[in-house]
Parts: C-alpha cells; structure tokens; sequence
C-alpha cells in the first residue's frame, strides 16, 4: 500500500496543468454554425512580440469562387480585447470541396515565424 501512495505522489508531481483566466477572458466571435473555435492555437509571428490564435471554424461558409457552400476556414486573430478582430487565413487550393472541415484542428510549431498544420477531416 505505501509503494501504491508513494507512486501515485510520484506521478502526481511529474503532472502539469493550467488554469483558464475567468477574471479576463479573450473572447472572439465567428459565425453562427461555423464551429468557431473547435479548435485553438497559440501562434509566436515573426516579430516575437506578436502572437496570434490559430482558431479553426471547420462548418465556415466557402470563400467567394470556390465551388462549394461550407468547406470550413482557420482565422488569424490578434491577442487583443476585440472580438471582432479576426481574419480569415486564405488558403489557395483548387480542391476544395464541400464539408471538407478545413480547421478541425490547428497547430502551431511553437517558435518565432514557425509552420502551421492545419487540419480537415475525412481526406
């Protein structure tokens, strides 16, 4: 029993967490039923004070000229107060198709001017 509780101490200290800010929240807005903000990362721009939030809004409406209605999208959104601040990430790929779910997930590779994955679902 006393190894189990010494274990479990063990473990218990070699975990990490966070905390959410409930005091000063940063809220941004997308569209209704585009899922905005299903999925969320920190982004470090090339300047390293900028940082941006990679958020993906996989049920978007299509950009103009793409020949389907909802493709999904991933915004580009500055760590500010305003919730309207966003901007949509073009991306140029004539592939594009309908319920393709662009922005399930994002990802930033987590240094200064570092690469993006974003993610669709189902290709």
């Amino acid at each position: 029993m006393a190894t189990g509780v010494l274990l479990l101490c063990t473990w218990a200290s070699l975990c990490t967490s966070f905390n959410l800010d409930t005091s000063f929240p940063l809220l941004k807005t997308g569209q209704n039923g585009s899922l905005f903000g299903l999925s969320v990362a920190l982004h470090q721009d090339l300047n390293p004070k900028d940082y941006r939030l990679l958020v993906g809004a996989p049920r978007e409406e299509a950009e103009p000229g793409v020949p389907a209605s909802k493709t999904g999208g991933v915004y580009s959104c500055p760590v500010t107060a305003d919730q309207s601040e966003c901007r949509r990430m073009a991306f140029v790929d004539p592939d594009l198709v309908e319920d393709m779910w662009l922005g399930v997930s994002v990802a930033s590779q987590g240094f200064a001017g570092g690469r993006i994955l974003v993610r669709l679902e189902g290709f």
